[in-house]
This record gives structure tokens, sequence and C-alpha cells, in this order.
């Protein structure tokens, strides 16, 4: 888990400035617009956390299963990872320019992302299960049509080009690649679980089961969409320069949705107690050997 999270952290931070330097075009200017962020941040923040209280009791009375009730170490280190992600896409849209806040500069910027992202990695995980709590939804959401299963290794291959592609060509084309670039988390945490032998969001396609991607999205959407709006309501400014911020927003929300879930199952592993030490499973030889005894 460790190597895995090193591995993403570092090819964030350092392929899209690689890629700026060697194409000679230099680091980007921190853009930034007037008006307030701190304030509606925290304020953002902390009615995120009230709805994470509210829809976890709420789930506990209804099904039983919280993460607040039972799984409060995980949720502290979801809290750590959440802040993590959020300093990274923050430095991602540094090169992307996706939108621009009133943060002043560009460690404050990474600072109020990390804020948010505390308590919207935890959210996104306790809104999925909420939603998971409605019987008639999750049941129909695994009778869905399956998907083939490619190969492991053509798979892996196939998301790590489109992952490095994403990180290293949209820091100097974002405005043709920015939808790569956004979705080379996802696509990078993937493939390292391909090659670490470990399930990713997309393993239950092959038997029809779409309840992770379609809930991990809807609570992407949800939890997302009240920070966004609660952020804006508080006075916070924000300005998007997407091609049809409406959809683009809807989307890039449900993407980060399917990429909190990616890195909460990571995160999950050692309360699962699965461990991998080998990369890619050695294959057994391919003729077979028979020895005859005189």
């Amino acid at each position: 888990m460790k190597t895995r999270l090193a591995l993403f952290s570092l090819a964030l931070v350092v392929l899209p400035v690689l890629s700026a330097w060697l194409s000679g075009m230099g680091l980007p200017e921190h853009s930034a617009i007037e008006g307030n962020a701190m304030l509606p941040a925290l304020i953002a923040g902390l009615v995120v956390a009230v709805a994470i209280l509210l829809l976890d009791a709420r789930t506990y009375r209804r099904t039983g299963s919280s993460l607040l009730h039972k799984q409060r170490r995980y949720i502290a280190w979801l809290s750590v990872a959440g802040a993590a992600l959020g300093a990274l896409l923050a430095y991602l849209n540094y090169y992307a320019e996706s939108w621009m806040t009133a943060a002043g500069s560009l460690m404050q910027s990474l600072l109020l992302a990390a804020l948010l992202g505390a308590v919207l990695l935890p959210g996104v995980l306790v809104t999925r299960l909420w939603l998971a709590g409605f019987p008639g939804l999750l049941r129909s959401l695994t009778r869905m049509p399956a998907l083939p299963e490619p190969g492991r290794e053509p798979a892996a291959s196939l998301l790590l080009l489109a992952a490095l592609s994403g990180l290293l060509g949209g820091a100097v084309w974002p405005a043709q690649l920015f939808w790569l670039l956004w979705l080379s988390p996802l696509l990078l945490l993937a493939a390292l679980q391909v090659l670490w032998h470990e399930s990713t969001i997309f393993s239950g396609l092959n038997q029809g089961d779409w309840s992770r991607i379609v809930l991990a999205s809807l609570s992407g959407l949800l939890t997302g969409g009240m920070a966004l709006a609660t952020y804006t309501l508080a006075g916070g400014a924000v300005y998007f320069s997407l091609p049809m911020p409406p959809l683009s927003i809807t989307l890039g929300l449900c993407l980060f949705g399917l990429l909190c879930l990616q890195l909460g199952d990571i995160m999950a592993e050692p309360w699962r107690g699965k461990k991998r030490s080998e990369i890619f499973k050695r294959k057994p030889f391919p003729i077979q050997v028979v020895v005859k005894k005189d």
C-alpha cells in the first residue's frame, strides 16, 4: 500500500513539472480572482462534516453499518489521505487552470484544498454507504449488463500509458488534454492496483455489478456539490474555465467520487490483512517437463 501511494503521489508531483521543463514553457504563474476563499472554505468543510455525522447516524439506525461507529481509525486515515489528495488535485489545477479561486498563492490554494479534501473523502464513502442502504437501488445496480474483463497485463499497460500521457501532455496542452489530465489520477491508481494484483473499482463489471461505479459517482456528485454550493453561498469566489461548465463540473464531481472510492479501497487494505510482494505473478514454465525414472 505504501509503495503504491508513494508512486502515485510522486507521479502527480513530478511528471507535470518535468513535462513543463522539457517543453521549455516553464512553470505557469498562479492565477487568482478577487473575493473571499478562507472563510467560505471553512464553512463548506463544516457543513460537509455535519452532513457526514447525520448520514452516518441515519445509516447506522437503518442498516447497522457505520464507518464512524465501527471504523474510526480508518476514517481518521481517510481524512489524512483526503487532505493529501485535495492538495495533489489543487497542484494539478496549477497547470490545468480548470478553476480559479481567491487564494492568493499556490501554497494557500494547496492548504484550502487539503482542508476540504480531509472531509470530502470520508464524506464520499459515508454517502456511498448510505446510498447502498437502499436495497432496491443496490439490487438493480448489481443486475446490469456485464462487460468483458481484459487481461491484467494489457490492462495495466494501457492504463499506465493513458495516465502518463495525461500527466505529461495535460501540463503542456491543458486546453486540449484537460480531460485526460483529470482522468490520470484514477487511471494511475487503477493501474497500480492491477500491477499489485489488487481489485479495482471496475472489477465487478465483468459480473454485471455496476453498484460501486454508480454509487461512488453519485456520492461524489452529492458530497462535492454540497461543498461547492455551500462555498459559493458563503461568499466564496470561484471561476471555472472549463467548456460547458455545468456538464464539466458534474462529470468532474462524479470522477472525484470514483477516485475517492479507489483510494479508500487502498487505505482499507491493512484492515483486510492483505499483502502483496510481487508485481506480476510468475508464469508457469510453458513447456511441461516430465522426468521418467529408469
